[in-house]
């Protein structure tokens, strides 16, 4: 399917699609990070002691920094860790345990749920929120919190917060003493990042169109491997298309066999590619693409350019809302709006 382009620089055609102008809270990305990595650091926040496994409570955007913190320690994850998104905690959460408590708007039920859980549980529990019920349970309950004020996000969309969610859950982590991430080197990638924003921008703007009418099929490993969940989740709600993802090596044992049929199937393939990738990886990647061309499919490739995995997460961050963004405006969809999400809890309600 061919549309017509997109004229970016058409600020009324943008404003009249984008009326909470996602694109400028999209540009704010890098100083998200900036300021929520300096305000937890700021924070007086006791040591935790005696944790032996942790559970990230989450849904939808509120789960990004759980996804990025366990794709970047990758073997490194100093404890056994699981993402839940539901109601409940796991049988085995116990005194022991560290409950991470993540809602954007402090309003998720889930996570409410899960908080009281790990309250009758005698867990240890930190959170993450920008306020409302969640935030008055850490603070009725003296609970190690990041409660940010999220300025830089003027739509108050959690999806175009990932700067708060992701770096200030990485703070508050860093801060509690339970993983450890170098304050100096976290710092140094964002402020790589930010100077590469308007590069990433024009190099989105060149390939959204790729996806015009596709399924996009996102595919990713190792340190990146959470980011191929947050660009599939991105666009869902963003460009409002359907998406899919997958991960190597897991990939390379099923969907391998999956590529034949149905043969007109209209599917874009993504690879989010890395020279921090291990040797292993790097050769199932090339093997990956040419598989998929085999098939008859077309795959883009975004290769990072950063020195470090936190480079290479920021980077491709960036990329994916941009991407999305640029694709939801042209299907002509208020990127900032999730019609059907809101239907939906409003018939549970």
């Amino acid at each position: 399917m061919n549309r017509i382009m997109l004229d970016l620089n058409n600020l009324e055609e943008k404003k009249k699609i984008d009326p909470k102008d996602t694109l400028s809270t999209t540009e704010m990305l890098s100083k998200q990070c900036f300021a929520a990595w300096n305000e937890v650091n700021k924070l007086d926040l006791p040591k935790l002691e005696g944790v032996k496994n942790i559970v990230f409570c989450g849904m939808g955007a509120s789960m990004y920094g759980a996804m990025v913190i366990k794709a970047l320690q990758g073997s490194n994850m100093p404890y056994p860790s699981e993402i839940v998104s539901d109601y409940f905690l796991p049988d085995y959460v116990n005194d022991t345990t560290l409950v991470v408590l993540t809602s954007y708007s402090g309003t998720t039920e889930e996570v409410l749920s899960c908080a009281h859980d790990a309250r009758s549980k005698n867990a240890k529990i930190v959170v993450l929120t920008k306020g409302g019920p969640l935030a008055e349970f850490a603070k009725s309950n003296n609970i190690s919190s990041y409660i940010f004020d999220g300025k830089l996000n003027s739509g108050n969309v959690p999806r175009l917060g990932t700067g708060y969610s992701i770096l200030g859950l990485m703070g508050l982590l860093n801060k509690t003493g339970v993983i450890d991430f170098e304050d100096g080197e976290i710092a140094d990638s964002i402020t790589r990042f930010e100077e590469k924003v308007s590069d990433i921008k024009i190099q989105a703007q060149k390939d959204y169109g790729i996806f015009d009418g596709k399924i996009p099929i996102v595919i990713a490993a190792e340190h990146l491997a959470g980011n191929a969940q947050i660009l599939r989740n991105q666009f869902n709600e963003t460009s409002k298309t359907f998406s899919s993802f997958f991960l190597i090596p897991d990939l390379n044992h099923h969907l391998m066999e999956g590529l034949q049929f149905p043969s007109n199937a209209p599917l874009q393939f993504i690879i989010l590619n890395s020279p921090n990738y291990s040797d292993k990886i790097k050769k199932r990647c090339k093997l990956t693409i040419d598989v998929i061309k085999q098939n008859n499919h077309n795959v883009h490739e975004f290769m990072t350019n950063g020195s470090t995995v936190y480079d290479d997460f920021l980077e491709t961050l960036q990329y994916g809302s941009f991407i999305t963004l640029y694709l939801g405006l042209l299907y002509n969809q208020n990127p900032a709006t999730n019609p059907w999400v809101d239907w939906f809890k409003d018939q549970l309600a």
